[in-house]
Order: structure tokens, then sequence, then C-alpha cells
């Protein structure tokens, strides 16, 4: 049975979702790419409901554009976008489309630092 993750997260959902949107090594894919095609599966279940757990905290620190990008590229209401949709959908490059996601999840792993810390100077 699956966990609800409606109110906080732990470590080990942060860690989950850290590891899955962090490049392994150079030239490699995010651990994502492989559970996204797979709606059902409970790594992909348990993403989802991490990132709509973290997305109200990424209100104000993401611009409209990179929200839009993560909600369709992890497939947060449907399924996943391709990328090549997205660029026409937005009118840009592949590579700037690469570029506004990367920021964006540099910008939700500094979230989850700081939640880390404050949890720690709650010890």
């Amino acid at each position: 049975m699956m966990k609800s993750y409606k109110d906080e997260l732990n470590d080990d959902d942060m860690n989950f979702f850290e590891r899955m949107i962090t490049v392994p090594s150079w030239g490699a894919r995010r651990s994502y790419y492989k559970i996204l095609k797979d709606r059902e599966s409970e790594q992909f279940i348990r993403f989802i409901e991490i990132y709509k757990t973290v997305r109200p905290l990424l209100l104000d620190r993401l611009s409209k554009r990179e929200l839009f990008i993560l909600d369709e590229f992890y497939g947060l209401i449907k399924a996943s976008t391709p990328i090549n949709q997205l660029v026409s959908t937005l009118c840009i490059s592949r590579n700037r489309v690469n570029q506004v996601r990367n920021n964006a999840e540099r910008k939700i792993r500094r979230v989850f630092y700081e939640e880390k810390r404050k949890k720690l100077h709650q010890i």
C-alpha cells in the first residue's frame, strides 16, 4: 500500500527525488526517464506524489515557464509530453527547454537542501 505524501516530505522522499533528477554521470540520462513511461509503477507514483508535495514550495521560486515544463515533462496531469512537443508549444529550442528544466531541477534540489537544514535546526 502506498503511503500518503500529502503534508510533509521526509529525508527518504527527498533523497529518492534527488536521485531521480540528478544526472548520474556526464552524458547519462536521469533516472526518471525510465519511470516516466510507466505511470502505474510504484516509483512513478512516488515520484509524482513527492513532486506534488514540493510543488507549492516552488511557486514563488520557479517561473511559470519552469513549472509548465516540469509539469508537462513529468506528466503531472497527463502522460509525459515529449520534448519535441514542448519545443513547438513554447516556440523555443530543444536546448533551451533542457536548460530551463535543468535550472528548475537545480532549484528543487536547493529547496530540499533548505528543508533538510530546517529539520536539523529544529532538533
